[in-house]
């Protein structure tokens, strides 16, 4: 980065250089539309825009007409971001996948990963030394003069393509395809073609991989996606193809690291069904993938549907990765569907105990890198799902970790300066600061106490103090019964001993 002390980069540009729109299409968090409609920007990143779009050729003197863009956030891109930069990338990932999807009849793609490249570019001073280097070259016509800076800067652009390979422009460079040729489809539309692809099932599910990040399953396919994406660069042979797409079963079906033929023919098979030939399929297909692997190499590239045998020979059909393509989509489309219905049955939330959500909500209660109102926001969902769930049967709560969320929350909750009647608050403190007993029976008196004085009304969704109520209420519910047991039980024994010394 070349910026100097009290310098701040512009709004970053994320561009499909080589994928056009007619009209606007929501991707994730970002909009993408076309780099001839800046409506509704600022004067400087409506400047920026036009700049970009002027850098984009195809090949020679071609510039391309016009590709889709979105705006960023300021970005340094020489860190990681947590956010934005994964999140476009899932959002490459998976455009390329749509893109590259067979056709039916003869499997081969619509689009080579390279057509789906991204560009990010960050405005910013830059270095003349790596806009117009004067090693080695020599200019093909008059190049318009740079005024640098005392620095040798000039106003242009950092940027990063295909999140790998850092340039650096300014106006009237050029940027051009990663590899020598790429071709523009006609009929290419953004918008038409995602908004068709988003609204049929399994398709549509795609959009959960950038909606919900960080799900095991989500990161286990977009994974694959990418894997799969490899094998139709433009770049790999058909070994290197048939490799990687095999990486992508893998990755996707979660294969152990043995008997993977086996495991592959019974997976594919489970999602999809005994389709006649699929197995013969999936067995050409791995003894390629090992060729590859183990020698360098393979001859085995075309399927031979009539072998019964590993050893025989037989006529020659299309080709293993054309029929791998195809099925590795029609797996995520299983995966991506298995997966929604068991969100849609809240399978997940059905197979965790609330023991185990009171431990979370402990943990996150106390995670000192959060803000104490943003610990609040955490716990919100994971309390609702408590509350959900209390009245289910369950041997292994302790009373100790509900006293101990409780407590957390209430020493949090008058840390976020929560406008409390001063009676209110007492009784919060002394919940706060309850001493610890072996049956905690100092903190249940302080919960009754706190429990008759919390405030009943209504409270706004997702602030802190509701969420302490609910949370209250769900201890509440598990600990009174034990609670006044205890409590009887001790007035007896009272009882008892006065009575003795009487």
């Amino acid at each position: 980065m070349t910026l100097r002390p009290g310098e701040v980069p512009g709004r970053a540009i994320a561009v499909f250089p080589f994928l056009k729109t007619t009209d606007p299409i929501q991707v994730g968090s970002f909009s993408f539309r076309s780099t001839d409609d800046t409506s509704d920007l600022e004067k400087a990143d409506a400047s920026n825009v036009r700049e970009i779009a002027d850098m984009l050729f195809l090949k020679d003197d071609l510039r391309i007409r016009s590709a889709s863009y979105a705006m960023l956030p300021q970005l340094d891109l020489d860190k990681a971001d947590p956010g934005v930069v994964p999140e476009l990338e899932r959002i490459q990932a998976i455009i390329a996948y749509c893109y590259s999807a067979p056709r039916h009849t003869f499997g081969d793609i619509f689009f080579h990963f390279e057509q789906a490249s991204l560009a990010i570019f960050s405005p910013q001073p830059v270095t003349t030394f790596l806009v117009r280097p004067d090693h080695h070259v020599t200019p093909a016509g008059d190049l318009p003069p740079l005024e640098a800076d005392e620095w040798h800067r000039v106003p242009g652009f950092e940027g990063r393509y295909n999140f790998r390979n850092p340039f650096w422009v300014a106006r009237g460079s050029r940027l051009y395809p990663p590899v020598p040729h790429i071709s523009l489809n006609d009929s290419q539309n953004l918008a038409w073609d995602l908004g068709r692809a988003f609204s049929e099932v399994p398709q549509q599910l795609l959009l959960t991989l950038i909606q919900e990040p960080l799900s095991e399953n989500a990161k286990r396919t977009v994974t694959a996606i990418r894997w799969y994406n490899r094998a139709n660069s433009y770049l790999a042979d058909d070994s290197e193809a048939i490799l990687s797409l095999a990486v992508g079963f893998e990755a996707l079906l979660g294969l152990p690291r043995d008997a993977k033929t086996d495991r592959f023919i019974d997976a594919i098979s489970l999602l999809l069904g005994r389709v006649p030939r699929l197995n013969s399929w999936a067995v050409q297909f791995y003894d390629a993938r090992s060729d590859v692997a183990h020698e360098g190499r393979t001859d085995r590239l075309r399927l031979m549907p009539t072998v019964k045998k590993r050893s025989d020979e037989g006529p020659e059909y299309q080709s293993l990765i054309s029929y791998g393509r195809q099925i590795f989509q029609l797996c995520v489309g299983s995966v991506l569907f298995g997966a929604h219905l068991a969100r849609r049955s809240a399978l997940p939330d059905k197979l965790i105990t609330n023991q185990e959500r009171l431990e979370l909500i402990c943990k996150t209660l106390n995670d000192k890198s959060l803000a104490p109102a943003d610990r609040f926001t955490a716990i919100d969902d994971v309390i609702a799902t408590v509350d959900e769930y209390r009245y289910v049967t369950e041997t292994g709560l302790r009373i100790e970790t509900m006293l101990g969320a409780l407590q957390a929350a209430a020493k949090y909750l008058l840390e976020c300066d929560t406008p409390l009647d001063p009676a209110v608050k007492a009784q919060l403190s002394d919940l706060a600061v309850a001493k610890e007993s072996k049956d905690g029976y100092e903190i249940l008196v302080a919960l009754e106490a706190w429990h008759n004085a919390m405030p009943k009304g209504p409270v706004e969704p997702g602030v802190p103090e509701g969420i302490m109520r609910r949370l209250t209420e769900i201890v509440w519910h598990y600990t009174f019964m034990h609670y006044f047991w205890m409590k009887k039980d001790r007035q007896n024994k009272a009882t008892g001993a006065g009575s003795l010394q009487q």
